[in-house]
């Protein structure tokens, strides 16, 4: 336990990480349903569509009915859904594995790895979801368009961004204690500086700002340690996950 090996392409840490690619895919699936559903519904669609509301959920412009007006939005989730994809691997496969690194550092940084697709693919099914449930509800009502769904929205993607690097980590504690790997003395008080693998939590540390930890991409994230960060992070949760849940209760009471 604790010794230093490189971890090769075929290492078996990697095994299973096809299961968190599925999210993906499973996107795009969700995306293909609402496209099928709106194949069916197009020839009884009017001439002239509502494409866009005001804030109140009323129509307020129209477009003449073709493929483009009809299908935008599952379109344009299809196309975040690859773009995610991509990014997904493009965050995975630059981050060099260093030589030194012990065996739990691999698992460590293999969770927080899983955690970054997991958390894009989660964020491709909430927008397709979210895309295709609007398109849906624009075929068949388009005289009113809630908007508590867009607001919910955007505090599910970051409770699932949250989820997803929690998971990561428990994923690579868990696949860890299986192979009898565990941290050093040192390893395991820096992990307990990381809350879910994304947040910094080292009062010690002056910086506000601190880069992210590997596996995450790339960056900087903040460190909650500190007074004015989380003062800040405080703030940013407040203004980006409750007040939208907050405005999306409004929208569903007077509604």
């Amino acid at each position: 336990m604790g010794t230093r090996t490189p971890m090769t392409p075929g290492d078996s840490i990697k095994r299973g990480r096809w299961a968190v690619w599925l999210t993906h895919p499973s996107a795009l699936l969700l995306t293909t349903c609402f496209f099928v559903h709106g194949l069916f519904l197009y020839d009884s669609l009017p001439g002239v569509l509502a494409t866009h509301w005001g804030a109140d959920g009323s129509p307020d412009g129209w477009s003449d009915k073709s493929f483009g007006s009809v299908f935008m939005l599952p379109l344009v989730s299809a196309g975040l859904t690859v773009f995610l994809a991509l990014i997904s691997a493009l965050v995975v496969k630059p981050i060099p594995v260093k030589k030194t690194a012990s065996e739990w550092e691999l698992y460590r940084r293999e969770g927080m790895l899983r955690g970054t697709i997991a958390a894009l693919g989660f964020c491709s099914l909430i927008f397709s979801l979210l895309f295709g449930g609007i398109s849906a509800l624009s075929w068949t009502q388009p005289d009113v368009l809630p908007a508590w769904p867009i607001l919910i929205g955007v505090s599910v993607v970051l409770l699932a961004v949250g989820v997803a690097y929690a998971g990561g980590q428990r994923w690579s504690r868990k696949a860890a204690a299986r192979a009898e790997v565990a941290p050093t003395p040192e390893e395991r008080a820096e992990d307990h500086l990381w809350v879910a693998g994304i947040l910094y939590n080292n009062p010690q540390d002056p910086h506000i700002m601190v880069p992210k930890r590997e596996g995450t991409g790339y960056g900087l994230t903040v460190n909650i340690g500190n007074r004015k960060g989380r003062y800040g992070a405080i703030l940013f949760l407040a203004l980006v996950l409750l007040a939208p849940v907050g405005l999306a209760g409004l929208a569903i009471l007077r509604g």
